[in-house]
Formats: C-alpha cells, sequence, structure tokens
C-alpha cells in the first residue's frame, strides 16, 4: 500500500497504526478550535498575498475533510464506486466564499465530519480498509482517504500558524 507523503509538511502516512490514526482525525476538531481561538483579530487577515487566512484554511480542510467522509462512505458501501473528477471550476467557487464563514461552525462541521469518518472505519475494521473509490482516474483506499484528510488538516493547520506568527511579528 501506498501512503500519504509530503515532503513539505513532513508528513508521513506510514507512521500511523490504525488506532493512532483514527485517534489523531478525532483530534482534528481540537486542534482547529484551539488554533482558531488564538487567531484573535488575525482570524481573517492574510499573512501574504495568495496566502489564505486562518479562517479560509480552516474552511478548506473543513471542505476537504466532508469530501473524504463521502468518499469513506461512498468505499465501506462495496462495489468499488467510480465518480467523475470534481470540476475545477466547482473548487474556485466554494472557495470564494471562504473568508466569511463562521469559525464555530467550520469547526463544528469539521469536527463532525473527522469524528464520523474515524468511527466509520474502526465500525468496519481494518480489512475493509482496502476497499475503494475511484475519482477520476485516481483510485484511493479508504486508508488512503483516511491518511489524506488527516494530512491536509495537519498541513494546513501548521500553514495557519506559521501565518499567524508572521502577522503577529509585524511592526504596527
Amino acid at each position: 500500500m501506498e501512503h500519504e507523503h509530503c515532503g513539505s509538511c513532513g508528513f508521513d502516512g506510514s507512521e500511523f497504526d490504525p488506532d493512532r490514526l483514527l485517534a489523531a482525525l478525532h483530534e482534528l476538531g481540537p486542534n482547529w478550535d484551539d488554533l482558531l481561538g488564538r487567531a484573535g483579530s488575525l482570524l481573517r487577515e492574510r499573512p501574504a498575498p495568495g496566502t489564505w487566512s486562518a479562517i479560509e484554511y480552516a474552511a478548506h480542510s473543513r471542505d476537504i475533510t466532508v469530501l473524504h467522509l463521502w468518499g469513506v462512505e461512498q468505499a465501506l458501501g462495496g462495489g468499488e464506486p467510480i465518480i467523475p473528477a470534481v470540476d475545477d471550476d466547482l473548487i474556485e467557487s466554494a472557495a470564494a466564499n471562504y473568508g466569511d464563514e463562521d469559525p464555530r461552525s467550520v469547526v463544528v462541521a469539521l469536527a463532525d465530519a473527522a469524528n464520523r469518518m474515524a468511527d466509520l472505519a474502526a465500525d468496519a475494521g481494518q480489512l475493509a480498509w482496502d476497499r475503494g473509490i475511484t475519482i477520476g482516474t485516481s483510485r484511493n483506499t479508504v486508508r488512503r482517504l483516511l491518511e489524506h484528510a488527516l494530512h491536509d488538516s495537519r498541513h494546513h493547520v501548521a500553514d495557519v500558524a506559521n501565518g499567524l506568527t508572521d502577522l503577529r511579528g509585524r511592526p504596527d
């Protein structure tokens, strides 16, 4: 099985045994809640042109988590579903309003999706984690979907933490 890897943030899905992977997914909501709470008045401020604000990254990770929950549900339903690729215009359209999102609603939705995804995977058992779904031309297993959802949020939590540090370090 090919695991999720990221040279940029150091994420390595092979480092997560099943229990640790599920526990880490359950931690996503509290991690985002804490981070957005610490953002304070900087919640909607972008640290640089072309870099999202804390709330924009959180809303993006919410949507990725919800999408991966849907993928896990489909894959565990059996039959190896094949779904058309998501249109890039649809993705851009969703992102257009991220800056206006309510942080509490974002965190609640992200936590709910991450918890449901982890619970579904736990209930199905590890043997079912090899089941897959193909989106466009890319086949992903349940395990890979779990790893990617975790990686996306962790990567963007680090992006937000770094952005907040940059914003706080600017001269007044």
